[in-house]
């Protein structure tokens, strides 16, 4: 799922900007270190009831008690930015900027020597996030900088923020620290792993899911995402599946089969098995991937993911016809995608070779998506990455199939002739 910018449209339809509509209602780390304050046992600060205002004082108190330093210059400018903002600014906003400070603070350990500079830039972030419009003039003058200088450090904050988001590490510290089970707790990980931008930040998260609740399935998913190469990936995929049959158990698995998909749940699993099915699949490995494949179709007889696509691949390139066509039977019917239409070539060819009916249905399939036959071909490039959307008869999804059967196509080199040249006379005629 993508992730929604702040200054985008809010997608609730209301036609707002996001930052001004829901963003406020999601939960943030802001969110959490209120939630720590106002929980506070009496003892701690008897003069303060847990339900009372946020104030001053108690933002001094959690600069001092609940957030972690790197450097003492780092935490005496966080007293500074309470000082310089506490005239202009409600309290909720001013734990904002503290938060975005020791979260920033902490991953870059910057060195400071003008305390201003930092504390225009915060402030200028979250005027911009907030619709303030406070200008680098205005600020320059109130922090005795230049606005040149405080561009630069706006420019270095707002690259932490793209990769870690306003809180960092502090968000996911106060995601630990707050209510809720470990699953709950990973789950909320997982979540900011996935809109993370820096492959780093993924692998840092999902390690951290793992450590906190070891039978998540997706957090192996993403460390095979990120892993360098397939052999790691692999490995990661089937300790995914390893865990995911531990976390759903052997009973569960016998008294949902077959409706797998329609249980939240499951989805985790199903996900890294269709993963895990790909990988055997560009490995070499068909007799696995076939396997794993079937294990999908039992488990989900619906096919929610699309695993009949790769399978009917799978048997075709192994030469298991009356499997391929007993699946082509079975899910063909009304089915519009590409990938049936161009294995119904492939079957033809390895049961009767260059026929009448082969040419039909080269015809039918061109009817349903007319692209395919030029990346298979090598007249229009691929590119190096699935796309990140399909649409039915688009070149999107010729794309996909071509990459996804390019093994396959490629063990029928025959045939492949065949097409070129029946390629080569259309453009002749035309």
């Amino acid at each position: 799922m993508s992730k929604v910018g702040r200054n985008e449209l809010c997608p609730c339809g209301s036609g707002e900007k996001y930052k001004k509509c829901c963003l406020n209602k999601e939960s943030s780390a802001v969110d959490s270190i209120l939630g720590l304050i106002s929980t506070e046992q009496p003892v701690r600060e008897a003069s303060i009831q847990p339900e009372s205002k946020l104030t001053m004082s108690k933002l001094k108190k959690m600069v001092a008690s609940e957030l972690k330093w790197e450097h003492p210059a780092h935490e005496q400018l966080a007293l500074q930015i309470i000082e310089k903002m506490r005239n202009q600014y409600e309290p909720e906003l001013i734990l904002e900027a503290l938060v975005l400070w020791n979260g920033y603070s902490r991953q870059t350990c910057p060195t400071v020597k003008k305390t201003g500079s930092f504390c225009a830039a915060i402030e200028y972030l979250l005027s911009e996030e907030y619709g303030f419009n406070v200008s680098k003039a205005e600020l320059a003058d109130k922090y005795e900088v230049t606005t040149g200088t405080i561009s630069r450090k706006v420019k270095e904050m707002y690259n932490y923020i793209e990769e870690y988001g306003m809180g960092g590490e502090t968000d996911e510290l106060m995601m630990l620290n707050g209510p809720g089970t470990s699953k709950d707790k990973a789950q909320a990980l997982l979540d900011k792993a996935r809109e993370a931008s820096s492959s780093k930040r993924r692998i840092q998260l999902a390690d951290t899911v793992l450590e906190m609740y070891p039978d998540s399935s997706d957090a192996y998913l993403i460390l095979a995402e990120e892993s360098d190469n397939e052999s790691d990936a692999r490995a990661y995929l089937e300790a995914g599946i390893a865990a995911g049959k531990r976390e759903l158990g052997e009973l569960f698995f016998e008294k949902n089969k077959g409706d797998f998909w329609g249980l939240y749940e499951t989805r985790p699993y199903i996900r890294i098995c269709k993963s895990y099915a790909e990988s055997c699949w560009f490995g070499g490995d068909a007799k696995e991937a076939a396997q794993i494949l079937e294990h999908i179709l039992e488990l989900n007889t619906e096919d929610n993911t699309g695993a009949r696509y790769l399978l009917v691949a799978v048997y075709l390139y192994s030469n298991q016809l009356k499997q391929a066509e007993q699946l082509l039977e079975k899910y063909g019917k009304g089915d519009a995608a590409t990938a049936f239409a161009y294995d119904q070539i492939i079957l033809e060819y390895k049961k009767n070779g260059i026929t009448s009916h082969l040419k039909m249905l080269y015809r039918v399939a061109r009817g349903v998506n007319k692209h395919v036959p030029d990346y298979l071909l090598g007249l229009k490039r691929l590119p190096h990455n699935l796309p990140d959307f399909v649409g039915m008869g688009d070149s999107n999804e010729a794309i996909e199939y071509v990459i996804i059967h390019s093994r396959l196509w490629a063990s029928v080199p025959d045939l492949l002739k065949w097409m070129l040249n029946n390629r080569i006379m259309q453009y002749t005629v035309h």
